[in-house]
Order: structure tokens, then C-alpha cells, then sequence
């Protein structure tokens, strides 16, 4: 007897899932760390984009978004809306991370990979492991396997191409208690600089004239210079290097190779702010680290340098535009203060609110 049946047909190869690394030479501004320009999180969503094709231009020009150096939501925690991807953030309570672990188990097994912003209490090797439920770093996760979770992470050894592989028990599942899923991520595109500018750049006049006079009012009237609680300075280094110096950074490099030369001028005086902003953070988290009084000071005169060197950035984007400087803006500093408190809230407020957080 005969078969007639339909030959089987062959199996559709799967699509083979894009590799993930922290290659400093491929990632954007990464001259001597991690922190070069953008923080852990920008880090692991820049990794995804590597990963899906985009190379230095289009990282730049698919994260830029206009500067909010303060912020203005309630959203106290990372930027996650860019052009070029989404991130959607999962959370859960303190000591219900385990809750979240199957999405984690899933999405690793789809070929995705997550980000991860360990509670430190229960992650492996942190220096709050067993003492403290701080949310302050993460890292991207993209593989399990019989060896355990496949990490990279910006403080992890160099020689070890900044790789990590943590064993998965019941810690490692309760840690898990914020997520993050990098999602609609639009094919690579490169666009003119001039057009990028013309997106970008009108509507952040205004926002960083505020943002300028915030930053002014919290030196000279909200904080005097002295010794900050712990876990204000801390905050301090989320908001610096987590916001401000992102932004300036993304947006320098997304209008480098202009052909105007308007437009070079304010890529140029960004990628200046941003350095200047990564001194400040820089010296904060020397602070964390030495706990040397004399910091606080220095620390203090680099947020009016910041504020100048935001002037020169704020000056070239109205000569790009052909307007006037605006008349300063008044304010008592009342909103980078609920910005600064709010994230350091988010992310050492173990769940309850934080106690002795004044600022003098």
C-alpha cells in the first residue's frame, strides 16, 4: 500500500538569540568603567540594543530623549521610555521576590533577557547581603542553565568580560523582587544629527532653564555644604549619575558628526555638562567609599560648576534655535529636594519610610 501522506516537513531552524556582552568597544563612551557616561541600568538596556544590531549612532540617537535633568514624574525610578525600546518594570514587596522568579525562568527562556535590580539583602556577594533591603545596583541577565544564572554586570571583573554566574537557590529567587523587560525594540536606525536636534532640542529649553535654577537653589539655599545622612549622599549619586549625566551624555553623542556647525556646539557642551556631571558623582561615591567628611565639600562646589556648565549648554541650544535666554527662573530648590529624597526612597527605603534625611 501506497502512502500518500505528506512528506514531514523539515523543522523551522528557531531564530538564533542575539548575544549579550559588555564590550567596551562596542558600547557607547566606555573609555575607563562602566559609569563612563551611563549608569548599570542604561548599561544592561544598551547590551539588549547591541544585541539586536545597533551599533554606537544608533544607541546614542535611540535613547536621547529631552532633557528632564530633574525630573518632573512620580516615577522615582530609572528612565523607561526611549525611541528605540520600552522597559517595563515588574515589582514586588520586600521578601516577596520569589514571587516574581517564574517570569524571570520564562523570559530567559524565550531568548530574552532581563534586568535585574537585586534586593542586596539577598543577592550574592553584595555588601548589604543579610544586613540590608537596598535596591543600588543592576545587572543583566541572559541565560540559566545547569551552571546557574548568567549575569553581566558592570562590577564584575574585566578580565572575565564583566560576566557573572550566580547560583540559583531560595536567596537568589527572594532577591528578585524588581524586574525589568526590554521590549519593542525598533529596528537600528541611524538618523542626520540636524534632525535629531530638531526633535529634541525645542522642548528642552525650558525644562533646562528649570532645571538649572533647581540645581542653583539646592547649593546655595537648600544645602549648605556640610555632612549629608548617608543615605541622602547615596541618592545624591543616583540622581547624578542615573539621570543628569545620562542625559547630557545620550544627548551629546546623538548629535555628534553634525553638519551644522550650530548643532556640533551643543553636542559638544553636553558631552562637557555630562563630564562634569560624572565628576560630582564620581566624588560621591568616593564619599560612600572612604566616609571622608571633606568630600561633602568639594561635592558641593562641583554642583555650581554643573549648574555653569549647564549655562554653556543652555546658551548654545538658543543660538541653535535663534532665540534669547529667557529670564531666570526663581525657585527655592523644592523640587530637586523631593527628587533627591524620592529616589533615595526608592532605593534604600527597605519598604518603610526613611528616618534623619534632612538636608543642612
Amino acid at each position: 500500500m501506497t502512502d500518500h501522506s505528506p512528506a514531514p516537513r523539515a523543522a523551522t531552524p528557531r531564530p538564533r538569540a542575539p548575544e549579550y556582552a559588555f564590550d567596551p568597544t562596542a558600547a557607547l563612551g566606555w573609555k575607563n568603567i562602566g559609569l563612563d557616561g551611563l549608569g548599570c541600568f542604561l548599561r544592561s538596556v544598551e547590551a539588549v540594543l547591541v544585541g539586536h544590531g545597533y551599533g554606537g549612532r544608533e544607541i546614542a540617537q535611540g535613547m536621547a530623549v529631552p532633557l528632564d535633568l530633574v525630573r518632573r514624574g512620580e516615577w522615582y525610578g530609572p528612565m523607561s521610555e526611549f525611541p528605540a525600546c520600552t522597559v517595563r518594570w515588574q515589582l514586588a514587596g520586600i521578601g516577596e521576590g520569589d514571587r516574581q522568579w517564574p517570569l524571570v525562568v520564562e523570559t530567559l527562556a524565550s531568548g530574552a533577557p532581563v534586568v535585574l535590580m537585586p534586593d542586596g539583602f539577598h543577592w550574592p556577594g553584595d555588601e548589604y547581603e543579610g544586613r540590608e533591603h537596598f535596591h543600588h545596583h543592576m545587572v543583566l541577565a541572559h541565560r540559566l542553565d545547569g551552571q546557574g544564572l548568567h549575569l553581566l554586570d558592570i562590577d564584575a571583573p574585566a578580565a572575565e568580560g564583566y560576566r557573572r554566574i550566580v547560583e540559583v537557590d531560595a536567596e537568589l529567587r527572594m532577591s528578585a523582587s524588581r524586574i525589568a523587560l526590554v521590549e519593542d525594540i525598533a529596528p537600528p536606525r541611524r538618523r542626520p544629527a540636524e534632525e535629531v536636534a530638531e526633535a529634541l532640542l525645542p522642548s528642552s529649553l525650558t525644562a533646562l532653564a528649570e532645571d538649572i535654577a533647581e540645581l542653583r537653589a539646592f547649593h546655595g539655599r537648600v544645602w549648605s555644604g556640610g555632612p549629608l545622612p548617608v543615605l541622602v549622599a547615596k541618592g545624591m549619586d543616583v540622581l547624578v549619575l542615573g539621570d543628569i549625566q545620562p542625559q547630557l551624555f545620550l544627548l551629546g553623542h546623538a548629535l555628534a558628526d553634525a553638519r551644522e556647525e550650530s548643532v556640533r556646539r551643543v553636542s559638544q557642551a553636553a558631552l562637557t555638562a555630562a563630564g562634569r556631571a560624572q565628576k560630582l558623582g564620581l566624588l560621591l561615591l568616593g564619599l560612600h567609599r572612604f566616609q571622608a567628611e571633606g568630600v561633602y565639600a568639594v561635592a558641593h562646589e562641583e554642583i555650581s560648576l554643573l549648574a555653569d556648565s549647564l549655562e554653556g549648554l543652555l546658551g548654545e541650544m538658543h543660538r541653535w534655535h535663534g532665540s534669547g535666554r529667557p529670564a531666570t527662573t526663581e525657585t527655592d530648590g523644592a523640587r530637586i529636594t523631593r527628587r533627591l529624597l524620592g529616589e533615595t526612597q526608592w532605593c534604600f527605603g527597605a519598604g518603610k519610610p526613611l528616618e534623619n534625611i534632612a538636608i543642612g
